[in-house]
């Protein structure tokens, strides 16, 4: 059944602690971008409270623990729907809030923990995305959302399929913790050896202060294209590659027409990139390093530039990956963006900057080695945690539906 929802505006709302003389209020867009289980105990979060000291909801439009509370609008598919189960409520008064559907199974049908689940499994998000309406924004009905038909096995089995689905939550949940710990660790790292805090031992040669124009020349990139000349051609490393990767990924393939006899820049090994323009100070002159050799005939987009080291005796590309990311020269970067509504990145500026870095390049490698190392730990681990979410939608879309039945033998032990 439904239960009434509140609609406050946030400006009548202020997060805070639950108590007895308070009265929350969980707005929808906490549902889609604030809450970050499915499983919420509101005891323990802020959550919006009602600013309203008159307010007073009938004792039934009261959120229960376990109750299911979904968003009813959304601003793309993918959150269409999106559910959040909640608990911790104890004495304490919360109601639904704005854009939100309040849902409670007063027959029993359900077990208190499936509840979460259900409308995760793909074949329920593919019948509530069919229903939705909107242009900007998808909104569902509660008529529309009433005749949407849910799978319901016997209890005992519903809270078998809750047992093997907080197994692998759990194992997530541990799994991204430690990934939050290692990149932690490797941001420690990076502070640590990029800004010369620390000094690796057995390395006397110092370090040395240079201007980046000294190190080599910038080139720019393609020039003289329409967009009737992409998606087609020749790759080209693009704006976001640059800015998402301090290492350029080549097995993203943008295309560009670029033709015979064409002079345009062709990138190499040991080119650094920049972005040139952004919005945002913050945003202009972020760094990528390509570290693939060979990479055959591949140019650059026109809203960034290239940089290419006369050699590698003062500077070596993979030390070079790092410390153009570290705090440091992120900051020089933004004293020398200029602009107000758009921020560019001055080359003439660039190249003065000044720069100090170890003066021994066997150096440069062994602070990179560590580097290096801390990165493949944390890719190994952000691997194996794609293969446990892959594993669990898996089992959310086959344990839901029937498809895969679970043994009556199997442990029901919920993990509350």
């Amino acid at each position: 059944m439904f239960v009434k929802s509140y609609a406050f505006p946030r400006e009548n709302l202020s997060n805070g602690i639950l108590s007895p003389d308070k009265i929350g209020n969980v707005h929808y867009g906490d549902i889609h971008a604030t809450f970050t289980s499915k499983n919420i105990d509101l005891s323990k979060i802020e959550i919006p409270i009602v600013k309203e000291a008159e307010f007073s909801p009938k004792k039934e439009d009261l959120l229960k623990d376990g109750d299911l509370i979904m968003a009813d609008v959304s601003e793309d598919y993918d959150g269409i729907g999106a559910t959040v189960l909640v608990h911790g409520i104890g004495k304490n008064k919360v109601v639904g809030g704005l854009h939100t559907f309040v849902l409670r199974d007063k027959k029993g049908l359900t077990s208190e923990y499936y509840r979460q689940y259900i409308f995760l499994n793909k074949d329920i998000r593919n019948k509530l995305q069919k229903v939705a309406n909107g242009v900007s924004v998808y909104g569902i009905s509660k008529t529309t959302l009433s005749k949407i038909g849910l799978p319901l096995p016997p209890l005992p089995e519903q809270n078998r399929i809750v047992s093997i689905l907080e197994t692998w939550d759990k194992s997530i949940e541990k799994l991204a913790k430690k990934i939050d710990a290692k990149k932690q660790i490797k941001k420690g790292l990076m502070q640590d050896l990029l800004t010369n805090n620390k000094r690796l031992k057995g390395f006397n040669d110092g370090l040395e202060i240079i201007e980046i124009g000294n190190l080599g020349e910038y080139y720019s990139g393609i020039s003289g294209k329409d967009k009737e000349d992409f998606g087609f051609g020749k790759p080209f490393i693009s704006y976001m590659n640059i800015y998402l990767n301090s290492k350029i990924d080549i097995n993203i393939k943008d295309l560009v027409n670029i033709m015979d006899g064409e002079k345009q820049n062709k990138v190499k090994y040991g080119d650094l990139f920049f972005t040139t323009s952004s919005e945002t100070s913050e945003e202009v002159g972020v760094a990528s390093v390509l570290l693939d050799k060979n990479v055959g005939e591949i140019y650059l987009n026109s809203f960034c530039f290239g940089f290419r080291l006369h050699d590698f005796n003062k500077l070596i590309p993979e030390f070079a990956q790092y410390y153009f990311r570290s705090r440091p020269f992120r900051k020089s970067m933004f004293e020398i963006a200029q602009g107000a509504t758009r921020f560019n990145l001055s080359k003439k500026y660039f190249v003065q900057t000044k720069i100090k870095i170890p003066r021994d390049i066997r150096e440069q490698k062994a602070i990179a080695d560590i580097l290096t190392t801390a990165d493949k730990e944390i890719a190994k681990l952000e691997n194996k945690l794609q293969i446990f979410k892959e594993q669990k939608r898996y089992l959310l879309n086959n344990l839901i539906t029937g498809t895969i039945r679970t043994p009556e033998t199997l442990s029901a032990k919920i993990v509350k």
